[in-house]
Formats: structure tokens, C-alpha cells, sequence
């Protein structure tokens, strides 16, 4: 696949495209953005999140790329709505799950077969409550069950964010973390055991670090054992699980680099970080690993400029 994909995409000489690693761009939606890449079970396909006016600039659709031929189609049409997925997690077995506003409301969770049918609200509260409910990630061992990001406020300078946890069967939310801190972006290991999240003070806007802690969903659901395995030098974000749950990937300034790349940042600590992307003028960000271990997809923008469209790219993994 990954030779491919090198015959198949030329190249431009301008410096977005031009990188010190192997990492092959998969999109050309410029001056749309496209964001957010995520494997199917078998990993043929990518859905991802285009917004269509720029860089987190709403309405929003899901495309579904087939990866061998880049031939695309639309899962979810924006319907002038945004519809947003995430990074590794939202798409097991048949399903995707995403965050949208398309009910006509706030952000609600909502879900859709991976052929474009069967799309379906999941949650539903008032739109004047100003709560949204965004980030959305299935258990992989039981799509019953999703964490997501659980936002009071509509100013993001004063608003709170925290972990929460849906229950399909029976349509319960549960808050997983208080408001203590900024909570956002949380991701669910591939053995179901436990959930990972990106922390920081509300008033920091840098100095983000990776969360991991056990979850428990018999009864009503808790975290224990939350713990960090960031060493607080770099920022953190944008993370997901390895495809063996040994490894966070995550969009990183470690090491003192200019621009994030992504990063591997063991769960045991006493281990090595690895660097996986290597790009002297982009932002390398939403890191997404395939289910055997061999690609890692994410999306990627000239500088830290997030008014600067991004694309996907791919990287096979040594």
C-alpha cells in the first residue's frame, strides 16, 4: 500500500509538502480542512472530519476514504451543522460515533453505520443548559458504552470541561472527573480497561500533559488510579492510544522543537519516547494508529497557525 501511495501522489515543491520523514499527504481538500483521520476495523478505509470553510471552521462533513485508491464518498453530510469526529476511537466494527449540532441544538452524540445509514441521535438535552457534549469514543470491547468530553459554557475562556460517560442501553451520563481541571479529549483502550485524557490548569493555556487511569462500568462507572505519564516539560495533546496500548501517540513539542510532531510516549514510564514524525515548517497533530500497528495516519498544517487549513497524511511504522 504505502508504494502505492508514493507512485500515486506527486508531490509540490512548496514547503507544506516538503518533510525531513516518509509521511505521504492522502488528501487534497485545500482551503477546506481536513482533520481528525480514523482506521477502520480492517484498515482499508479513513473517516475524517472536513470542515469547509478552513480550519475548525464549521458546517462540517465525514468522508470515508478507501486509502488504496483515494476514492472518497460522503458519510455524513454537513447539512449546515458540524459534525466532528475524533482520532482513533470513534469508529468499532460497524459504527462511527461524532459529536454534532445537526438536531438543531447544542452538540449532541450522535452515530452512523460505516455505509452511511442508520444515522442516530444518541443524546439529548436542553440547548439552553449551554452543555455540549463533544469528542465522542466507544469501548472498543462494547460500543454500548462511550466517554466524551463534557463541556459547560459557551466562552471557552470560562467554560469547564470534563470527562463524562454514556450509556447507550440506557441513555445515563455519569461525570468521570470533576472541575477541578481542564479535561478534554478523553480515548478508550483497545482492551477496554482504560481511558486516557489530555489535563492542564484553567489557567494555562500551555503545559498540557497525558492522564491515563483504569475505568470501571459495572455499576456506576469511576476512574481509579489516574495518573499522568508526561514529564510536564512539553505539551501534550491531541492524544490516542497505540494499537497495543502500550504507547500514547500524541501531537508533541518535546525535545524543544519548533513545531508539534507526533510523538509515542510510553504508559511504563522507565521506557523511551519515540518520534514518529519529522517536519521542520508543519504542525503534525490528531495522530491515529491502524489496528496492526503498521500505519499511523494524522493531519498535518503549515506552522502553528490554526487559521491554516490542514490535510492528512500517512506514515507507514517501522
Amino acid at each position: 500500500m504505502y508504494a502505492f501511495l508514493v507512485l500515486f501522489i506527486s508531490c509540490s515543491k512548496d514547503r507544506v509538502y516538503r518533510r525531513d520523514d516518509s509521511a505521504v499527504k492522502i488528501t487534497n481538500d485545500f482551503s477546506k480542512s481536513a482533520q481528525n483521520p480514523v482506521f477502520s476495523p480492517d484498515g482499508k478505509y479513513l473517516v475524517y472530519t472536513r470542515f469547509l470553510n478552513g480550519y475548525n471552521r464549521g458546517p462540517s462533513e465525514l468522508v470515508k476514504l478507501r486509502i488504496d485508491s483515494l476514492t472518497e464518498e460522503i458519510l455524513v453530510r454537513s447539512d449546515d451543522a458540524d459534525n466532528v469526529n475524533v482520532p482513533f476511537g470513534s469508529w468499532v466494527q460497524d459504527k462511527v460515533c461524532f459529536s454534532s449540532d445537526r438536531g438543531g441544538g447544542t452538540d449532541e452524540i450522535w452515530e452512523v453505520n460505516d455505509d452511511g445509514t442508520g444515522l442516530k441521535q444518541l443524546t439529548y438535552h436542553s440547548e439552553e443548559s449551554e452543555i455540549y457534549y463533544i469528542e465522542p469514543v466507544y469501548n472498543p470491547k462494547n460500543i454500548t458504552q462511550i466517554v466524551f468530553e463534557y463541556v459547560t459554557g459557551e466562552d471557552d475562556n470560562t467554560s469547564t470541561h470534563q470527562i463524562a460517560y454514556l450509556d447507550k442501553n440506557t441513555g445515563s451520563i455519569t461525570l468521570l472527573t470533576n472541575s477541578d481541571f481542564d479535561d478534554r479529549l478523553p480515548s478508550w483502550s483497545n482492551d477496554g480497561k482504560k481511558i486516557l485524557f489530555q489535563r492542564n490548569d484553567y489557567s494555562k493555556d500551555e503545559g498540557w500533559m497525558i492522564y491515563v487511569a483504569d475505568i470501571n462500568t459495572d455499576g456506576q462507572a469511576k476512574l481509579y488510579n489516574i495518573h499522568t505519564i508526561s514529564n510536564g516539560i512539553s505539551d501534550d495533546t491531541d492524544c490516542s492510544w497505540s494499537f497495543d496500548d502500550k504507547y500514547v501517540l500524541t501531537s508533541s513539542n518535546a525535545d524543544n522543537i519548533q513545531f508539534p510532531n507526533i510523538f509515542m510516549m510510553p504508559v511504563d514510564t522507565t521506557l523511551k519516547k519515540i518520534r514518529k514524525t519529522y517536519s521542520t515548517y508543519n504542525e503534525d497533530g490528531a495522530p491515529s494508529q491502524s489496528h496492526d500497528g503498521k500505519w499511523i495516519a494524522f493531519e498535518s498544517h503549515v506552522g502553528e497557525d490554526e487559521d491554516y487549513p490542514s490535510e492528512i497524511w500517512i506514515i507507514k511504522v517501522d
